[in-house]
């Protein structure tokens, strides 16, 4: 009977993505699998994702731990039948090459004697999974049990002159944590100390020092740092500031409290950004080397903050919407990202987007445009001064797609809709 051996590994979710991170393994090393089943979930690009098992069988190991990344087609895991035997797996792992692209076509594998003889690690570009190849190259060679560490905690090893060797972490299956080098490095540093103290004469006591606490990056916060840096880096922008009276928005809302829960001044101000937006197509717009790609109806990105940054949902065809009925999407789309529910679709095919940080008291503040938007709104806090009640509309605008007077054009509109809800 041939030994079937399946490799798991990152995959490939959209033409932009090139890597991914293990967000948590749904299934332990021993434990049956069937095909179709949810393996683990995977997060790239702020979301998470599940990623199914590709066949029948036992799930033998895992050779990317959760917290850690990889780039596309790195091998993560293995499922095999009961019939293969760890040399087969060992050999499976130092053969394994993933096709271009990173997509394994078909899943499964005969046993290591069907399997091309020549070695490939996961893609040289991506640190991580090198080190997750290497380590897996190694248990195959020597018969070891692999040293389980991220690569940023190797490096901080690395850094202090801490020897992995011997060394078992505190963390899940022996998993090797910032805290175990730290304390091998200050046990060691210690132990030196007492040693020069026995030896030589006390002298004064060196200057204090302090290691910095490595946290890595989450998949999440790469993505908006990449994509923050393009466009700061690629789009011109420029700001226009405009007061808006507040009082008619406060009114709006006690008013609606009395007749059940209120919206937010956020909602009014979506609400009514819904309704003007149609009117400016030269914003609401996502620009193209082609030329001005214009939509008729407002799909607007929300800025939702989350512990690993900023996420902004779209609420599409927004104009179309009642309040009602715009309110509960939106408490929808918050609760979503809350509980890590946003599929890739949405955070696409916005058309403008929307920030406030006004609950935080910020008077006003500038964002910066998602590309390829062509405009976004930030939002400041209501504030009275004598006795105007006002709040700060900040319009950060793409100077290659929109002019002065178009986004001041905007600006107007959305006042007087503000000033006459």
């Amino acid at each position: 009977m041939t030994a079937k051996i399946s490799a798991v590994v990152v995959p490939k979710w959209g033409l932009e993505m090139t890597e991914g991170t293990i967000s948590t393994w749904l299934k332990n090393p021993g434990d049956p699998v069937t095909r179709g089943e949810p393996l683990l979930e995977v997060e790239s690009d702020k979301i998470v994702n599940s990623v199914d098992a590709p066949s029948a069988g036992v799930l033998r190991r895992i050779l990317l731990e959760a917290g850690n990344a990889g780039a596309v087609g790195t091998l993560i895991g293995i499922i095999a039948d009961t019939d293969s035997s760890e040399r087969d797996i060992d050999a499976f792992i130092a053969s394994f090459r993933a096709p271009p692209g990173g997509e394994v076509v078909g899943g499964t594998s005969a046993t290591p004697a069907t399997v091309p003889a020549t070695p490939a690690l996961s893609s040289p570009s991506s640190p991580t999974s090198s080190a997750a190849a290497q380590d897996s190259a190694a248990t195959a060679a020597v018969g070891m049990a692999p040293v389980r560490i991220s690569p940023p905690v190797r490096r901080l090893a690395d850094s202090l002159g801490v020897s992995l060797e011997g060394l078992r972490g505190t963390g899940p299956n022996g998993r090797i944590l910032q805290e175990d080098v730290e304390r091998v490095a200050a046990a060691r540093a210690s132990t030196a100390g007492l040693a020069a103290i026995v030896a030589t004469p006390q002298v004064a006591e060196p200057e204090e020092t302090e290691q910095p606490r490595l946290s890595p990056w989450s998949a999440t916060r790469r993505a908006i740092a990449r994509r923050m840096l393009d466009s700061a880096q690629t789009i011109p922008h420029f700001y226009l500031v405009m007061e808006v009276d507040a009082r008619p928005l406060q009114i709006l809302r006690a008013q609606s409290s009395q007749s059940g829960a209120a919206p937010s001044i956020n909602d009014l101000i979506v609400h009514a950004t819904a309704h003007v937006l149609p009117k400016h197509p030269a914003v609401n717009a996502n620009y193209a080397d082609s030329g001005l790609l214009s939509f008729a109806h407002a799909h607007i990105a929300i800025a939702v903050a989350t512990n690993e940054g900023v996420v902004a949902p779209v609420l599409r065809f927004a104009d179309r919407l009642p309040l009602a009925e715009l309110i509960r999407k939106l408490a929808e789309l918050r609760q979503r990202v809350t509980e890590r529910r946003l599929g890739k679709g949405d955070l696409e095919g916005a058309s403008f987007t929307i920030s406030n940080l006004g609950m935080f008291g910020i008077r006003e503040f500038t964002s910066i445009i998602t590309a390829p938007q062509c405009a976004s709104l930030a939002v400041g806090a209501i504030r009275s001064i004598g006795d105007t009640t006002t709040l700060s509309l900040t319009l950060s605008c793409d100077h290659r797609a929109v002019d002065g007077s178009t986004g001041a054009g905007f600006l107007r509109d959305l006042k007087d809709a503000l000033e006459s809800v």
